[in-house]
């Protein structure tokens, strides 16, 4: 049987972001990946295996810096004092480690209850010869809202009201509505608890060095899951002043590659309930997952 599987993007997101949730089995006669590189109940699409992009220089950690209230002792020499002091805290935005990073990550996100973020998503799809991308706006409140809604493909949306996600593409078919229950697939509704949920005992992390995210310097980390997962890697990009996620890219089980990133994020600001509403429009079927 199909299952429902949303992609981003995710995740995150502080995701944030992307694109997350359950993957749907490679030999469901109806599964395939619709025009945003999100698998739903369609019959069009192979599966798709897509090139990821390489790393930059690796990073050094930061060294410890000298305690600014030592005393000096007149004659004597610049040799290391006979009681050290402590070394200092790693400074903002430089950690010593990928687990570390991912830590702080994880108290970062813990702290957002509404995010609000325009995204972009690519997906190259080799088997078609083809580029995808997709664009629009974010918006999340936790535990259980959430929204994408799409200017490219326009009028595609995606929401999740508390009680059901809904997913509606009108630049696949205008006919169809596919609804699950958020006790189905709520979990979708929460990008960051998909990666950055005790991520440091569900993942080997890597640090492979720096990259900049939307001209912000960013931490380049690899993912790998320690146990059962749709994703075989994960790769995200952490920023280091604020230790928000950026950018998300999951490797499937299928081989597909989703690149998720994220601009203009707003943390934490009012988010108003009309965004989380959902209606299918007049001459449309709702197909529950």
């Amino acid at each position: 049987m199909t299952r429902f599987h949303l992609s981003p993007a995710l995740l995150l997101l502080p995701l944030a972001f992307a694109a997350c949730g359950r993957q749907q089995s490679a030999d469901a006669p109806s599964g395939g990946t619709d025009p945003n590189g999100i698998s739903v109940r369609t019959a069009r699409d192979p599966e798709v295996a897509v090139v990821t992009g390489g790393d930059t220089a690796v990073a050094t950690p930061a060294a410890p810096s000298a305690g600014s209230g030592s005393v000096q002792v007149p004659a004597a020499p610049a040799a290391p004092a006979a009681t050290p002091a402590a070394p200092a805290a790693p400074a903002q935005g430089r950690p010593q480690d990928a687990n570390e990073i991912l830590r702080r990550v994880e108290q970062t996100a813990a702290g957002i209850r509404t995010l609000e973020a325009d995204f972009t998503q690519s997906l190259r799809v080799p088997l078609l010869n083809s580029d995808q991308t997709s664009t629009g706006k974010l918006y999340q409140r936790k535990p259980d809202r959430f929204l994408m809604r799409f200017t490219q493909p326009a009028g595609d949306v995606m929401v999740a009201d508390g009680r059901y996600f809904w997913i509606y593409y009108p630049s696949s078919d205008r006919t169809q509505v596919i609804r699950t229950s958020i006790a189905e697939g709520g979990e979708q509704a929460d990008f960051q608890k998909q990666f950055l949920s005790n991520a440091t005992d569900r993942f080997v992390a890597t640090l492979n060095g720096q990259e900049a995210v939307g001209g912000r310097p960013a931490w380049a980390l690899t993912l790998v899951p320690k146990r059962e997962s749709p994703y075989k890697v994960v790769r995200i990009w952490v920023d280091r002043e604020d230790f928000l996620v950026r950018r998300f890219e999951m490797t499937e089980e299928n081989n597909s590659v989703r690149r998720v990133e994220l601009r203009n994020l707003k943390v934490n600001e009012p988010v108003s309930d009309a965004l989380f509403t959902f209606t299918p429009p007049a001459g449309t079927h709702v197909f529950e997952q």
